[in-house]
């Protein structure tokens, strides 16, 4: 069996990003090889008219969608993140240094899983700030979702301070 053919076999039934060292030791093969393999891969993936990519996410790999076809499966494919998790993401990200006791008064009792699950994922981190916590979002998360940390606009007034509902 070709190299090739085991990593995007490899790639395809994953449901989690793996990086070169885990293909490595799945195909006993050296990771320069692999690494080799899989621009090559990669390379025929984006030269092909198919749907499918292999996107890396920080330094692992993984079969996606091409974002235009993304719309097509919405309604039968299995969403990688909860609504609720989307609803947690939107919040740190327009409030710098969301705090937990304000994760905790609008998610209740899903916030600790929600945060977990997130930590896990690798897009949130939290800080020790006092008897608390902060959280915010982490480099991970803006290159998954394509967005540049420094221009994205947050919450509030130009002059900084916060708005207010009324």
């Amino acid at each position: 069996m070709d190299i090739q053919r085991k990593i995007e076999a490899i790639l395809f039934a994953t449901e989690e990003p793996v990086g070169i060292m885990e293909i490595s030791s799945i195909l006993l093969e050296d990771q320069n090889i692999i690494r080799k393999e899989l621009r090559r891969l990669m390379k025929d993936y984006s030269a092909r008219e198919t749907c499918i990519t292999i996107s890396n996410v920080g330094k692992k790999y993984r079969m996606v969608l091409k974002n235009e076809y993304s719309d097509l499966v919405k309604g039968v494919a299995k969403p990688e993140l909860s609504p609720e998790q989307i609803r947690l993401l939107t919040l740190i990200l327009n409030n710098d240094r969301t705090m937990k006791g304000e994760v905790k008064e609008k998610f209740k009792m899903q916030s600790d899983f929600l945060i977990h699950s997130l930590k896990r994922t690798g897009f949130i981190k939290s800080i020790k700030y006092r008897n608390t916590e902060i959280y915010e979002l982490t480099n991970k998360f803006y290159k998954y979702f394509n967005m540049e940390k420094n221009k994205i606009q947050k919450k509030g007034n130009d002059d900084g301070s916060e708005m207010k509902d009324e």
